[in-house]
């Protein structure tokens, strides 16, 4: 099925920070001038955020590819949140990166996929949605806690957020097949329906003994 234009422009800051963490990953062979790669992951935040108020303006809220996404005032303001929070991570980082000598590319580009994790996360209507949301922001920040490798403590700050993350992941997905296995949905609008049938059906259950 071939998503609506409105579909496309409604995730569209999501795409513009996969599309920019993709080409940082794709320019460090090229070039290793700090200087570049900060513009393009500056750009990259700015047009991403930038593209939420274009949405906003465009189309207004609504829902995208059949009710996965809602995009609304709840996600609009996260969206914003996220984007500036992400322009000034990479505006403060070009000085520690080039103090510790790290590379920049890959850290700008984790950044660009966390933030684009956390947006979906914030537009989910879906249980799995979510998941996929989190899962993108999780293991993108599982690696940035370790970036440097040669660090004893980052080594072992990454591999307990690892473990808790894996943890909370699994929890998640089992509370996701118990309200499944209860609602026979995982989209939340449907949820709070089925949610009330299944009360009312209780209750004429225990009427009725």
């Amino acid at each position: 099925m071939i998503p609506r234009p409105e579909d496309l422009i409604r995730v569209l800051p999501e795409t513009i920070w996969c599309i920019f963490g993709v080409v940082l990953m794709l320019l460090q062979p090229f070039t290793r001038n700090r200087h570049v790669l900060s513009f393009f992951a500056i750009l990259g935040t700015i047009l991403g955020t930038s593209a939420t108020i274009y949405a906003y303006t465009t189309i207004g809220p609504g829902t995208a590819f059949n009710g996965l996404i809602q995009f609304d005032a709840f996600s609009i303001f996260f969206h914003l949140l996220i984007g500036l929070v992400s322009i000034l991570v990479v505006l403060v980082s070009g000085p520690y990166l080039e103090r510790e000598n790290l590379e920049s590319a890959e850290f700008f580009a984790l950044v660009l996929f966390a933030t684009a994790g956390m947006g979906v996360l914030s537009s989910a209507q879906e249980l799995l949605t979510a998941f996929i949301g989190l899962e993108m922001s999780s293991i993108s920040s599982y690696i940035l806690a370790g970036y440097r490798r040669d660090t004893l403590k980052s080594s072992e700050s990454a591999m307990k957020y690892f473990l808790l993350g894996s943890f909370a992941t699994a929890f998640f997905l089992y509370g996701i097949a118990l309200v499944y296995g209860v609602t026979g949905t995982t989209n939340l609008a449907q949820m709070g329906t089925a949610d009330s049938n299944v009360a009312r059906e209780f209750a004429s259950t225990q009427a009725a003994q």
